[in-house]
């Protein structure tokens, strides 16, 4: 604004007073909006930031111009460039501004000391008002913001367009040769975000407790090894290749299995698998006696292997490829670490699928009293902690036999009791080298300690109740 002086008496030139104070309150009036501003822009870009891609494209779908029906990740650029430019533009002017008003308070002041005090406040001002206090407020309510924010955004975005196109270009290109490529549509929403969306939709009741499980289920899967849901090798049902049909037939029976695989000498050396429904097929074309004296290893499939660190979800993708349903699961050293089925993997996900031959008792948990319960050893501790709502310290042995004997140090007697934490411990039978039935008591206040009954106690024969 051109300073209007007068004339005193002796001729010198002064700046008219009125005019100085008008210069100074436009000035004033005008650094205020450029703080409103930075204040809206700043907010803008922490909505848009925050705003899921879905709630975006949703608003964006009820806008009928064709110019808004493109991708995600391009109008997310443009918006974001759009806010930045705007933005930087608003707090450029408002310090400079800031000087004006500070030269015209200050006369007299050397100009060097008139900027470092101008700096220091625009500076404290655009912090607090136009960076920190809207971001706050838009992470609180991001959609209103985004709702009240969008349609200034949209039309700068139109102003700014040709600005916006080359600036985005740019960075496009600076990402691509940091990168080796442009950033990916899909990286704007991760799994991480799903998870998210999915917990915080069964706090607020819309999603079930149950399909939240499943789908934070799903997403782990990558995580899990193979490992940690195999049958283990002591537990596995298995045949000689060298016995009959008729002793394959025998145990199918016996253990309700409808696939059992096949070992040459040991069960190290699993050679094969043999299907219930191929002894099936093979005994309505032929006469049934000869087959039942049939050879094991002459009606056997050939045997998947995997290795025990293989996450599930690449085991699934295997399965369904090959069409199968078991795989050998091989340590290190090629012997065998277990087995897992489809099944396994099913369960993995949508939790324990009973059928006529499994427990009635979820994962070999049965309750016989008031928070008393008899136990496989072989249960996950997972499973437990779900039945049970308990917590067990964390442990590198994965079912509760290997808890216990990571306490006791040694494979247990019949008998022998031991209190950990506030959980009460009995071994109910052991095999050879494993604890087989446990009974546990969650008890209402616990000591850490082990109490033991010494000897075979009440069942020493060793076997496990079966």
């Amino acid at each position: 604004m051109e300073k209007i002086t007068i004339t005193d008496g002796g001729g010198t030139e002064v700046e008219d007073p009125v005019s100085s104070m008008l210069t100074l309150g436009l000035e004033g009036l005008l650094l205020v909006v450029l703080i409103y501003l930075s204040n809206f822009f700043s907010s803008s870009e922490t909505a848009l930031t925050l705003m899921s891609k879905v709630k975006i494209k949703e608003f964006l779908e009820k806008k009928e111009e064709e110019s808004e029906r493109e991708s995600y990740i391009h109008l997310f650029n443009k918006y974001l460039t759009t806010i930045l430019i705007s933005n930087n533009l608003v707090n450029l002017f408002a310090s400079s501004i800031s000087t004006l008003i500070f030269l015209n308070l200050l006369r007299g002041v050397s100009e060097e000391l008139v900027a470092v005090v101008s700096t220091l406040f625009i500076t404290a001002v655009l912090l607090i008002f136009g960076e920190i206090t809207p971001k706050v407020m838009a992470r609180a309510e991001p959609d209103r913001i985004f709702q009240r924010s969008i349609g200034v955004v949209r039309f700068l975005t139109r102003v700014f367009d040709p600005v916006g196109r080359l600036l985005v270009k740019i960075s496009d290109g600076i990402i691509a040769l940091r990168h080796g490529k442009k950033i990916s549509e899909d990286l704007f929403i991760t799994e991480e975000d799903i998870v998210s969306i999915v917990q915080v939709g069964g706090e607020m009741g819309v999603i079930e407790q149950e399909e939240e499980r499943i789908v934070k289920r799903a997403f782990e899967m990558k995580q899990i090894a193979v490992k940690e849901i195999m049958t283990p090798r002591v537990d596995i049902v298995a045949i000689e290749e060298n016995q009959t049909v008729r002793d394959l037939i025998e145990l199918i029976e016996d253990e309700g299995y409808s696939r059992i695989p096949v070992y040459r000498e040991t069960i190290d050396n699993i050679v094969g698998v043999c299907y219930a429904k191929d002894v099936l097929s093979i005994l309505a074309e032929k006469d049934c006696e000869e087959v039942k004296n049939m050879k094991v290893k002459d009606i056997m499939r050939d045997a998947l292997y995997v290795p025990e660190t293989m996450n599930i979800d690449e085991l699934l993708k295997i399965l369904k490829s090959k069409k199968i349903h078991i795989a050998i699961v091989v340590d290190e050293y090629g012997g065998t670490a277990g087995i897992v089925t489809l099944e396994d993997i099913i369960e993995e996900l949508f939790g324990d699928i009973m059928d006529e031959y499994d427990y009635d008792e979820v994962s070999g948990i049965k309750k016989i009293g008031e928070k008393t319960y008899i136990v496989d050893g072989s249960t996950p501790i997972n499973d437990l902690e779900i039945e049970l709502r308990i917590q067990f310290p964390q442990t590198e042995y994965e079912t509760i036999a290997g808890y216990l004997l990571e306490h006791f140090k040694r494979i247990p007697n019949v008998g022998e009791e031991a209190v950990i934490g506030n959980l009460y411990f009995k071994v109910l039978a052991v095999g050879k080298n494993r604890i087989e039935k446990i009974m546990i008591k969650v008890l209402e206040g616990g000591r850490d300690e082990t109490g033991e009954t010494g000897g075979n106690g009440s069942g020493g024969s060793g076997k496990g109740l079966r």
